[in-house]
């Protein structure tokens, strides 16, 4: 059922009325909308030019996307894989993609023409200076996982839906990005509360030297997440058990 109403709801049919915790309680749109918004002409009424401005926009949001089945073109309905191929092929052709190719990986990659600046500005820098940020699990950047393992050696699973005694790290863990790499993964739970953040447990990845420049790229980190929470105390809990 929450799939057919996910479907309604991407489709446009249903909105998000409120939630309560995690449910989400959705109602008719043109209950909630006014008749001149819901009137406007389609801008896309031809599905194949709808599902080729949709795959640009999951490219440009990932930012590297290759043409294979892949969890970014969730929702995107009706797309199979001789669609997707044309698709690709159309946007090459009309300059709107290009293709990137990654050493040590087979497949390739496309991003968006407009976004070449950026890997252009990449390749110029000689230096920079490597931030420590924590990845949300529905990032755009991790919707392919099978391309993250691939590009970055990193394997990461939401295992907020995995039972509990079935988890290999915990209910609702973040990966870790320093720099270029993917250093490990934290488990941590906001106590509104006493207004402390609880730092449950980090997990590095092997090989990963914790050095003292590690170490405060990490905790400060940890501290711009505290703030974000609205948490003045960080208790790294695992370092007591």
């Amino acid at each position: 059922m929450e799939r057919r109403y996910q479907w309604l709801y991407s489709t446009g049919e249903l909105i998000i009325h409120h939630k309560k915790g995690s449910r989400k309680y959705y109602d008719l749109t043109h209950k909630h909308l006014p008749a001149e918004l819901l009137g406007i002409p389609d801008p896309l009424p031809d599905e194949f030019e709808h599902q080729k401005w949709r795959i640009l926009r999951r490219i440009g949001a990932v930012g590297l996307l290759w043409n294979r089945p892949s969890d970014a073109w969730l929702n995107i309905w009706g797309l199979k894989t001789p669609q997707r191929t044309e698709i690709f092929k159309e946007l090459l052709d009309e300059g709107k993609i290009l293709q990137v190719s990654v050493d040590g990986l087979k497949d390739i990659l496309f991003c968006q023409a407009e976004d070449l600046f950026l890997i252009d500005t990449v390749l110029q820098t000689d230096t920079y200076k490597p931030r420590c940020e924590l990845i949300a699990p529905l990032d755009c950047m991790m919707w392919d996982r099978k391309l993250i393992r691939a590009l970055f050696g990193y394997e990461y699973t939401w295992e907020i839906y995995t039972p509990a005694d079935k988890r290999k790290y915990g209910f609702y863990v973040l990966p870790i990005l320093y720099g270029n790499s993917f250093i490990g993964r934290v488990e941590a739970v906001a106590d509104i509360k006493k207004r402390t953040l609880v730092v449950k447990n980090i997990w590095y990845e092997d090989g990963i030297r914790q050095t003292k420049k590690l170490q405060a790229a990490v905790n400060g980190c940890m501290k711009r997440f505290a703030k974000f929470n609205e948490c003045d105390v960080i208790d790294f809990a695992y370092l007591d058990a």
